[in-house]
């Protein structure tokens, strides 16, 4: 297959997968990370972050190639270690390996919660947002000039990655990406990683449970509008990185964690959009509640029993994920491969299967590559499926998914900025200088408006 017809097919494989339909093989994703590819290049790693140049980017992701053999590709995001130096953030440090860090830091105080409920936007962008950089605590001057640099930029970076990505995802035959799908938080982890830390927020629910419940519900709007997506493309998702629930009991879990997620999740589905979710740690104990989620959530699981994920859920969602990354550095080629075949046996017979790893491998040092392209190799010559095209095994549709989600959506406001205010509120009290200049003034707006909008969470 020439680049053009690779690329459709890794598409169809993607479609297929996400229509409930049983692709020709088992679609295969990469788990190498920006900085493996920088380093698998041979430049150093601090360096080429501070000064992504897309020329260097080109020839880092040729050499790629070599060993990004499954069915994605694509850089176009990464930590700013440039954004991180002219803001002085606290939230972001880089390691002397080079490597960006968020380290656990508390940022609001217990007092605060009711500032939080009361008005999450101001008190996000006004109180919290300052207090990742002591240069947007200085003064207004300094702050309006510190996230304009900031902006720049991601802006900068961003443009380097997306161009060198997108020639060489051409040139090499992987699919151009989608429109861009979402983001969103749960507000228990968003409350916990960023806000309070980890260790107050389990102190949190237990001296002052209903000031948690309640800011959570707080931000549950904000939540919501974070995961809208204008259109809908079957590979477009909402996204949720889910971190603390698992390491609740169960009672806290059903309490302080489930609803806001489980609401998360059937609201995109009211939007016809389904759920990508990493299930970061053992959620075991929970399969049951992801099973009555919206049919067709794209799952990748950190840990858990395959036999049991497969019988659990592989009938209303799609699964993937499982293989440990560690495998490749300790384990020899032989038992890298014969782990692969193990999880393909149990989770890829009747489709709604997606080949992944537990997590990206951040470093050269975190794997053995011949191990790890060994078993792409092995799960992309032996993945096919004799059944392809036959409708995936269970009664849900993904297409036509509606009947499974449930309407949350009414329960909440919709999330309207008092800083990004609609155009024809915000020309009110501005000339306009002929009604005929109105259409290109709003576009005009509107376009800076998306392009720098009030931060609606914490950045770097």
């Amino acid at each position: 297959m020439d680049a053009k017809e690779k690329a459709a097919y890794r598409q169809k494989l993607l479609t297929d997968l996400y229509s409930g339909i049983i692709p020709d093989r088992i679609p295969v994703n990469n788990a190498l990370s920006l900085e493996l590819l920088i380093e698998y290049a041979g430049k150093d790693l601090m360096l080429t972050q501070y000064d992504y140049q897309y020329e260097e980017l080109i020839e880092i992701f040729e050499k790629a190639m070599e060993i990004n053999i499954g069915d994605n590709f694509g850089a176009a995001f990464a930590r700013n270690a440039v954004a991180c130096l002219i803001t002085k953030s606290n939230r972001n440090v880089m390691s002397s390996s080079g490597f960006i860090q968020h380290p656990e830091r508390s940022i609001m105080e217990a007092d605060e919660y009711d500032q939080l409920i009361a008005d999450p936007e101001t008190f996000i962008g006004e109180v919290l947002f300052p207090r990742v950089s002591p240069l947007y605590q200085q003064s207004p001057t300094m702050f309006a000039i510190s996230y304009l640099r900031n902006y720049l930029s991601n802006q900068n970076q961003n443009m380097a990655l997306g161009r060198a990505s997108a020639e060489i995802g051409e040139k090499y035959g992987y699919p151009a990406a989608a429109a861009p799908g979402s983001m969103t938080g749960v507000p228990f982890d968003e409350i916990a990683d960023s806000y309070r830390g980890f260790i107050n927020m389990t102190i949190d629910i237990k001296r002052r449970p209903q000031k948690v419940l309640d800011a959570m519900e707080a931000l549950m709007p904000k939540s919501i509008a974070n995961q809208y997506v204008p259109s809908v493309d079957i590979r477009q998702s909402s996204s949720i990185m889910t971190h603390m629930g698992v390491f609740l009991n169960t009672k806290d879990f059903e309490t302080f964690y489930w609803p806001c997620f489980a609401k998360l999740c059937h609201i995109a589905g009211e939007r016809n959009l389904h759920m990508f979710i990493f299930a970061e740690g053992d959620w075991s104990r929970f399969y049951d509640h992801l099973y009555d989620l919206p049919a067709g959530c794209r799952f990748m699981f950190e840990y858990g029993d395959a036999q049991t994920i497969k019988d659990k859920l592989g009938k209303k969602h799609i699964i993937g994920g499982l293989y440990p990354v560690t495998y490749l550095r300790s384990k020899t080629k032989q038992e890298c491969i014969d782990k692969a075949k193990e999880l393909m046996d149990i989770m890829a017979p009747g489709g709604n299967y997606h080949f992944q790893f537990d997590k990206s491998a951040v470093s050269v040092r975190d794997i053995n590559l011949d191990n790890y392209v060994a078993v792409l190799n092995y799960v992309l010559e032996n993945g096919k499926y004799e059944n392809a095209g036959q409708k995936a095994s269970g009664e849900f549709d993904f297409l036509n998914f509606q009947d499974t989600v449930k309407p949350y959506l009414k329960d909440y406001p919709t999330f309207v900025s008092k800083y990004d205010l609609p155009f024809d509120e915000f020309v009110k009290d501005f000339p306009v200088p002929h009604e005929r200049a109105l259409p290109i003034m709003q576009a005009q707006y509107e376009k800076y408006q998306r392009m720098v909008p009030y931060p609606r969470g914490l950045g770097g």
